[in-house]
């Protein structure tokens, strides 16, 4: 991955975007550390908590780690960086061309939703140029935008808590903290950046994916999708803690509905080539109903012995998923990838088979290389 470029500009975007933020929040931090520490007390267990049910909502496997930390890294460090600077200078052109109460009103309503949501997706797009097989379709998409999204929502909200300190008049730190917390993470938590990236980041994936005049037009038209409910989330109407929930209803709802879509497209695609490989005889009759759920996978380990069989296994189902995954799309294709694995777990199920066999006695006969169909009940 450091031998591309994306890598190297992911990295100094970061780098860069932490220094606009730092550089932004200095002097509050140094004047309110109490307020500062308590902030990131309350916001670092959300994040953690928010990476690992994004990570989890992949029906299959969970992303991988490596990825997910550099969406959300994105997000709250280059994609939150950048927009400071952004959204000022956008809300500047406003106040000189519609008047300075026409930028207060409808400024961040006009600005946010434009800057923000280009810089949180184009995190998706570096992801996909630093790991070609990390975004194959439209799942991909919408969890690796939701993770920049979470990133991008963790940044601002700690940028909440100094500017509420500031509000309070500096004198309550600690409960402007949990104030902050309370309106920002378990009020609005539900329906924020991570959902209007989702939404964007789904037709995103398709483009990445497979590129097609289609998939062009449906990433285009998510985009915008995902700016419009970035633009009702920050406009003036419908205002009040207690209308939140309405507000905020359309914006979770979309998320849903695009997961649901990406969701039901990725199984269909994982069930399809399931039977394919099936029909080639790579994988064994059953398998493919293993394979497609984590629980059956965890329930098949605790029937094989630990230390190598159980190693074995977890190898040969990786590179079983690795490749149905394989013919998903993305933006480098590698044709010869799946002769590779289908080789590689031949190799695998037949030293499986021998290591659940066993050493073999003097005078024994060996045992058939053939292992038993991986049945769901017995998973």
């Amino acid at each position: 991955m450091t031998r591309r470029p994306a890598f190297w500009l992911w990295a100094v975007m970061c780098v860069v975007g932490l220094w606009i933020a730092v550089s932004a929040m200095d002097a509050q931090i140094g004047e309110f550390t109490a307020g500062a520490v308590a902030g990131f007390a309350l916001l670092a267990p959300v994040l953690a908590a928010g990476v690992w049910g994004l990570r989890r909502l992949h029906p299959v496997r969970p992303r991988p780690l490596g990825y997910a930390l550099i969406a959300v890294a994105w997000g709250g460090l280059a994609a939150f960086g950048t927009a400071l600077p952004a959204n000022a200078a956008f809300q500047a052109i406003i106040a000189k061309t519609g008047g300075a109460q026409f930028n207060a009103d409808w400024g961040a309503s006009i600005a946010a939703p434009v800057d923000e949501e280009l810089l949180k997706l184009a995190g998706v797009a570096v992801l996909a140029l630093m790991a070609p097989r990390a975004v194959r379709g439209p799942l991909d998409g919408w969890g690796y935008g939701a993770l920049a999204g979470l990133g991008f929502q963790i940044a601002e909200d700690f940028l909440y808590v100094l500017n509420t300190i500031v509000l309070t008049g500096g004198t309550q730190d600690a409960n402007a903290a949990f104030f902050t917390f309370g309106g920002r993470v378990i009020g609005g938590a539900w329906w924020s950046h991570w959902a209007m990236t989702a939404v964007g980041g789904a037709g995103l994936g398709c483009l990445l994916g497979r590129a097609s005049r289609s998939t062009a037009a449906l990433a285009c038209g998510s985009v915008v999708l995902a700016m419009a409910l970035h633009a009702w989330w920050d406009s003036p109407l419908l205002p009040g803690v207690a209308l939140l929930p309405v507000k905020g209803a359309p914006i979770l709802l979309a998320a849903v509905v695009a997961y649901r879509l990406a969701r039901r497209h990725y199984l269909a695609r994982f069930r399809l080539a399931a039977r394919e490989e099936t029909a080639r005889g790579v994988l064994l009759p059953g398998e493919d109903r293993v394979l497609a759920f984590r629980r059956w996978r965890r329930k098949e380990r605790w029937d094989v012995p630990g230390g190598e069989p159980r190693r074995l296994l977890a190898r040969l189902r990786t590179a079983e998923l690795d490749l149905l995954e394989d013919g998903f799309g993305g933006l480098e294709p590698d044709p010869p990838a799946a002769d590779r694995l289908r080789t590689e777990i031949a190799v695998l199920r037949r030293r499986l088979n021998a290591a659940r066999a066993g050493p073999i006695r003097p005078g024994a006969v060996p045992p058939d290389h053939r292992p038993d169909a991986a049945r769901p009940d017995s998973a």
